[in-house]
Order: structure tokens, then sequence, then C-alpha cells
């Protein structure tokens, strides 16, 4: 079927072999330091600071800060305007936690609006 010749097309385009760092955390020790210290400032309970990495991605393509190379996307060659309507498909499923952040990025971005849909939603059930 076509949905089927669909989701071949989207990862032979942008799949790992073509993705040029990993999508879920940054892998050397300076980048987790770096990131677990930011994360504990000025925070009083440390079990509701953490954000996914959907929320740094987003905010950076809100900023227009993306790398074409980690992200490669259809269109012209450079992203001139800063987006306005922005739609987050995860195939496997999002979380609550992930939805929260296209809720509060959505909230605190006027004139940007992101949509997430996914295969499903995660829970801990």
């Amino acid at each position: 079927p076509l949905s089927l010749q669909l989701v071949s097309a989207v990862v032979e385009y942008g799949g790992k072999r073509v993705r040029g760092s990993d999508l879920f955390s940054p892998k050397d020790a300076v980048a987790i330091t770096k990131q677990f210290l930011k994360g504990l400032k000025g925070v009083e309970n440390v079990y509701t600071q953490h954000q996914p990495l959907l929320h740094e991605t987003l905010d950076q393509l809100i900023k227009g800060k993306l790398k074409d190379s980690q992200y490669p996307y259809l269109g012209p060659n450079t992203l001139r305007d800063r987006p306005q309507d922005i739609i987050v498909f995860i195939i496997g499923g999002a979380t609550y936690e992930e939805a929260l952040t296209v809720y509060n990025l959505n909230r605190t971005n006027p004139g940007v609006r992101i949509v997430l849909g996914g295969t499903t939603i995660h829970n801990t059930k």
C-alpha cells in the first residue's frame, strides 16, 4: 500500500544512515556533564526539572538555529523566516512529557503553532 511506501521513503530520506548525530542525547562526557549541571541550577525539585530532547530541538527550530546537516528539510536552501506551523510526528509514540513540552512552547511562543502526533501515547501502564 501507499502508506507503507511513504514510511520507507521517510526512513530513506532521514533515517539513521543520513543523520549526522544521535537524536536522543549527547554522547560525550563534557556534553552530558554540562547538560546535567545546567539542569540543576535553581531547581528545588530535581524530579520535575527534566526537559525532553524534543524541547531543545523545537526551541532551536523556532529560533532558526537547527543545523541543516543534522535536521535536513525540503524547501529553499536556507530557512529565512521563523517557522510558524510545525508538525511533529513521532513514529513509535510520544510521551505525556513531550505533549506538555509542546503545550508550553505553544503558550510561550506567540505566532508559532506546534502540533504533536504519534503512533501512540506512552504511559507507565
